[in-house]
């Protein structure tokens, strides 16, 4: 499949399970075709038209050879490891690894643990270096993924340091694994002793898999690591994607379900329910449910209406 297809495949599948969530029977969808951003869609008793709108930079992905060799070479090896309805969320700025096999092999584990319709995580080892810059004080500055607790290494280590964490992009959804992380880093620090040492130890960043109903091939949902989003980038993503959404249904009878779909670290950074603060009312007018999809979540940009709520 290619990209577009494989995303109007997720968004189909994930609406679906949301909606049953929610209560709708008889919800399904008809495959996507090649190339395709929508599909016919039924729930209630009544029909209608989904069609997915990508918030992150698709057209750089698809001109990104590197990426996308290793999006594929991840999806094949998958698929020989019998993961074949799994799906990868990488997170904005990660970089695919390039020993498809040993990746495909840690993600086809983690996902034997997980029933059909379940989400989960997967580990990747990656290098952290702490540097010790001064003796005095307590204090550490933090850099990547950890940045955001850098508050918590504060009064636990015994001088002053620096922590590069850019490695890491994701942090696991169990709060008690971060506090192990933390807890481990500042052990390291202190057990440096001269001012200038740097020492590299690995810590883990770890990704979002989901095994979906209705996904027959794996898919690795990424974009290139350079590719960086803002909000105003996401506002503009939304504009054309919901414009685009309207031209492919046109005049199709029955409901209109508009899935847009984002890559972000977690479901709280999303940069999307901001975004839509700023989108003309016009463009959201006619639409019979917008859900967002991120981090294999979804969340409700626009309430079911029926004959869908």
């Amino acid at each position: 499949m290619d990209p577009l297809q494989q995303l109007t495949l997720v968004a189909a599948a994930m609406t679906r399970d949301a909606l049953i969530g929610d209560g709708a029977s008889d919800v399904s969808f008809e495959p996507p075709s090649s190339g395709a951003s929508q599909t016919k869609f039924s729930a209630n008793g009544a029909t209608g038209t989904l069609a997915v709108g990508p918030l992150f930079d698709l057209s750089a992905l698809q001109g990104d050879g590197e990426t996308l060799s290793r999006k594929v070479g991840l999806e094949e090896r998958l698929h020989a490891y019998g993961a074949r309805d799994v799906v990868v969320w990488v997170p904005p700025g990660a970089s695919i690894p390039a020993d498809a096999d040993q990746a495909a092999g840690q993600v086809a584990d983690a996902a034997r643990e997980l029933e059909l319709g379940q989400k989960g995580e997967v580990a990747f080892k990656v290098d952290i270096a702490i540097r010790k810059t001064g003796s005095e004080g307590s204090y550490m500055s933090v850099l990547g993924g950890l940045s955001q607790q850098w508050a918590r290494f504060t009064n636990q280590v015994m001088g002053e340091y620096q922590l590069d964490a850019s490695s890491i992009f994701r942090l696991p959804e169990d709060e008690q694994q971060i506090t192990q992380m933390v807890d481990f880093l500042v052990l390291v620090a202190n057990g440096i002793r001269n001012d200038g040492t740097t020492q590299t130890v690995k810590g883990d960043d770890t990704w979002r898999i989901q095994r979906l109903e209705g996904v027959e091939e794996p898919i690795v949902l990424c974009s290139p690591p350079s590719s960086a989003i803002d909000g105003r980038a996401v506002r503009r993503l939304m504009r054309r994607s919901l414009r685009e959404a309207e031209e492919s249904i046109g005049g199709a009878s029955g409901f209109r379900i508009a899935a847009m779909l984002t890559l972000a670290n977690s479901l709280d950074r999303e940069l999307v329910t901001t975004a839509l603060r700023g989108i003309d009312p016009l463009l959201l007018a006619g639409w019979d449910y917008m859900p967002l999809l991120v981090d294999g979540q979804t969340k409700s940009l626009l309430e079911p209406s029926p004959p869908l709520g």
